[in-house]
């Protein structure tokens, strides 16, 4: 069953801004491992939370949005 959002999307009140340039590994919405690579991240995912599959996103720099 899929939900509101796709899995490759963290959800919107997770900050990621201190990742950015960085492939960040999540499980069930939350940060389990960061990395300069996507297999570094899933490794270190993997070793944190070894029964679960990450889902693993490269965190691009956003600009801070015009006030």
């Amino acid at each position: 069953m899929a939900g509101p959002q796709s899995p490759a999307e963290p959800p919107p009140e997770l900050d990621l801004s201190p990742y950015e340039g960085y492939w960040v590994a999540l499980v069930r919405g939350q940060v389990a491992g960061v990395g300069r690579t996507a297999d570094a991240a899933r490794r270190m995912a993997r070793h944190v939370r070894p029964r679960e599959e990450p889902v693993v996103i490269l965190v691009r720099h956003m600009p801070p949005p015009d006030e």
